[in-house]
């Protein structure tokens, strides 16, 4: 088989999975060192306390272009992927998941990033409960409302194309908007449908209405607008209950008629009030985020494998002049 002439990365975020990591490891390598002649394995440690960094050595010594890049404190998948992709030099980048996904789907992302999608997702039909189901798809429809335009059930695992991870990471600060800058930089998106190779572990509702709350804090002003519209809508029914006391102080002396529906009334305004100054509280630490200068990760250190590439491939070439044309690898010669 003739190996493609495409430099593939892929991204690996990992969280005190030593062993699924390096069993992983041992049959994504040979996988790429089949069909590619240039990848590399982007592993990006989350400050494991397990035997990662034991194992990894291990695994670096016996397969090749492996980069182990550990940080320094455990940070947001955003922010942990957003490290593994600023890190990678490939012309695609992908990231997959080590539990979930079979090997092969990185070779049927190539294929369509080859096609001209600079943006291929992954999506999947597998969920673990109806109502987990019943809740996400109410969370896509508020996230689509904000201009989130990634299809329905998609896994989180994706490909990217070198201009289309320029395009998402020029702007600098990305992390907290990772997902909405690869939604809407402008860039062909195509779901690709696959089965996972396991099960999903049951996931937590309150842990997806955080996410979607994030995603919608950090990427829009909408959720402020419609805090706004609440108080309005508060002010209002404060209005009318204020001429509701005038009529009933009018028509009735009896000082304590009303005094149930005046504090079930006033309990009504104060979850508003307060429900308003969340979400403001949210805005003003993604204000001051956004002008702080510190960085979101700090990688403790880095390795690399200690394995040679193959003694026939060399980094020189005899002649600056090719007959073929120059597809830049991605066959963007439009």
């Amino acid at each position: 088989m003739i190996k493609q002439d495409t430099f593939v990365s892929v991204v690996l975020v990992s969280e005190n999975q030593a062993e699924k990591l390096t069993d992983y490891i041992s049959r994504l390598e040979p996988y790429l060192k089949g069909l590619y002649s240039d990848y590399e394995i982007v592993v990006i440690d989350q400050n494991s306390s397990d035997n990662t960094e034991e194992l990894l050595d291990s695994t670096l010594s016996n397969y090749q272009s492996i980069r182990y890049i550990k940080l320094a404190q455990t940070v947001s998948s955003d922010v942990a992927l957003a490290a593994g992709i600023e890190n990678s030099i490939g012309d695609f980048v992908i990231n997959i998941n080590l539990e979930l996904d079979p090997v092969s789907l990185i070779d049927r992302f190539i294929s369509d990033g080859k096609a001209g999608n600079d943006i291929i997702i992954g999506v999947s039909e597998s969920t673990t409960s109806t109502t987990y189901k019943f809740i996400r798809n109410i969370s896509d429809k508020l996230i689509h409302s904000i201009g989130y335009t990634l299809p329905a059930n998609s896994t989180g695992s994706f490909c990217l194309s070198r201009r289309a991870v320029n395009a998402i990471t020029e702007s600098g600060r990305f992390y907290c908007k990772l997902h909405m800058r690869i939604a809407n930089i402008g860039y062909n998106i195509k779901p690709i449908s696959y089965d996972l190779t396991s099960r999903c572990e049951n996931k937590r509702i309150i842990n997806g209405v955080k996410e979607t709350i994030h995603h919608m804090i950090f990427n829009s002003t909408k959720p402020l607008r419609w805090m706004s519209m609440l108080g309005v809508f508060g002010s209002f029914m404060a209005f009318v209950f204020a001429c509701y006391s005038l009529i009933v102080n009018i028509i009735n002396d009896n000082v304590t008629a009303g005094w149930t529906t005046t504090i079930l009334f006033m309990s009504f305004l104060f979850a508003i009030l307060f429900t308003m100054l969340a979400f403001f509280g949210e805005y003003l630490s993604r204000l001051l985020n956004d002008r702080s200068e510190h960085k979101e990760y700090n990688v403790v250190f880095e390795k690399n494998s200690s394995v040679m590439l193959e003694n026939n491939r060399h980094n020189v070439i005899f002649s600056s002049l090719i007959d073929d044309k120059n597809l830049t690898k991605t066959r963007r010669d439009k």
